[in-house]
């Protein structure tokens, strides 16, 4: 007998989509059942036969410090995500190890479905000596800044080089946020000083440009090492160009793009000032054609989130100054909404979707044992969509207290009407049925 049969549906997965049932037993998915096969009993039947029956979104890149990551796994159930990488960071000094472990402690008393973490590096010589002791615990994502100078989080090209080659020698891979910092704190500084300081004011201290003369430097130091490197938060044609002609010298690159850079323009920072104030900035209309292009192509591999939530209050601080606004957004809730429903707006194939919320950041990131599939074996991590249920985004009821985002009062169709992690249903017709602790640490394992 099964624990749950999800019982006709349309399975989609990175490779298409049929007709049929899916069989869970404990934690794992069990088996496929064709649409006119005897289907088995189960102690559980949910009759999916309207809904897309899909693979659990894997969110390569989070960032829970604004709500916590008990809070932060709540919201994102509610967007059909079933595992999430966060970037996790201490203080410059504090051993990488005892960042590990804090989070991790956090995570399982409090966060309600699974997760990973990316182990942000800062410029320290130590910082590189440690990589191996935590790539051989099942840590193999290493995350640096070539941006934020004035934050101390920016690293030397010296440091990338080395952080690079240890991390190649232990099979992980690196994750640079690519912009040119030295640029942009000159670009800044003489922004502030010349009291240019409103929402138009802030995408020329950030332009196109730094982004592709960082990812230069970024497929050189990979062209150096053998290090897999992964650009995060793709955002201009200008850095997928620089992408493109470093793949044409055989450099292991990777690119990540977000919701907010194929959904938003330029004009949208303007008419919502600091709540669209993200980094690298939101573009123009050319920009998101060039990354809608590269979806579809294979050009880009993967969508995050870059969930990034502020207090109102903290948001609010840039209303006459856009500087002096926190950088970031709230993604995670909405991720597979806004994305369903710019693909069926635009006639994107679903199974490319898919492949890049769910298969590719699987494999890349060493969670492909056990996530970012529906093969039997694989854990049964499965969003169920109503495809013709709309909801207008109320960041309100989402979370209260949290400054909104753009999506905010936008209707959307695909919202997750089940989630299921790990065979238990954690989300049902809007509401959390699952107590958190529940969740678990899943070991990087990179081929």
């Amino acid at each position: 007998m099964l624990d749950l049969l999800i019982r006709g549906g349309t399975i989609v997965d990175g490779q298409g989509s049929a007709a049929g049932s899916v069989g869970i037993l404990g934690s794992r998915i069990a088996a496929h059942y064709a649409p006119d096969a005897d289907l088995p009993t189960a102690k559980e039947t949910i009759d999916a036969s309207h809904m897309l029956v899909l693979p659990g979104l894997i969110d390569p890149h989070v960032h829970f410090y604004g709500e916590g990551i008990g809070e932060y796994s709540r919201l994102a159930v509610m967007g059909g995500v079933t595992t999430f990488i966060g970037m996790i960071r201490g203080a410059p000094e504090e051993p990488l190890a005892e960042v590990v472990e804090r989070q991790h402690r956090e995570g399982a008393a409090k966060a309600l479905t699974d997760f990973a973490f990316h182990v942000v590096l800062y410029d320290r010589e130590e910082s590189v000596a440690q990589i191996a002791a935590l790539a051989a615990r099942g840590f193999q994502s290493y995350k640096m800044f070539l941006a934020y100078k004035r934050r101390g989080m920016m690293v030397r090209e010296s440091f990338l080089l080395a952080a690079m080659d240890e991390i190649r020698r232990v099979g992980g891979i690196a994750l640079v946020h690519a912009e040119d910092g030295e640029v942009i704190d000159w670009l800044e500084r003489r922004a502030e000083e010349e009291t240019r300081r409103t929402p138009a004011d802030y995408e020329p201290t950030r332009p196109a440009e730094v982004e592709a003369s960082a990812i230069n430097v970024v497929a050189l130091c990979a062209q150096a090492t053998g290090c897999p490197a992964y650009i995060v938060h793709l955002s201009s044609a200008a850095g997928l160009a620089a992408i493109e002609r470093a793949r044409h010298r055989g450099v292991p690159l990777w690119v990540e793009t977000c919701p907010q850079y194929l959904l938003f323009d330029d004009g949208t920072l303007r008419r919502h000032g600091s709540l669209a104030k993200i980094a690298p900035p939101l573009r123009g209309a050319a920009d998101q054609r060039a990354l809608s292009t590269a979806l579809l192509t294979g050009a880009v591999n993967t969508i995050g989130s870059d969930h990034a939530s502020h207090t109102i209050a903290a948001k609010a601080a840039g209303k006459d100054d856009i500087f002096a606004a926190p950088f970031g957004m709230p993604g995670s809730p909405t991720l597979w909404p806004s994305m369903y429903s710019w693909a069926v707006e635009n006639g994107i194939p679903l199974p490319i979707l898919v492949r890049a919320m769910s298969a590719t950041p699987a494999r890349l990131f060493g969670l492909a044992h056990r996530k970012g599939g529906l093969r039997p074996g694989m854990d049964a991590d499965i969003i169920l969509i109503d495809p013709t249920a709309k909801r207008v985004v109320d960041g309100a009821r989402l979370s209260p207290g949290v400054a909104p985002g753009p999506l905010e009062g936008v209707s959307l169709a695909g919202w997750p009407e089940i989630t299921i992690s790990r065979g238990e249903v954690v989300w049902r017709a809007g509401r959390l049925v699952a107590d958190a602790g529940r969740a678990q640490l899943i070991q990087q394992k990179r081929c």
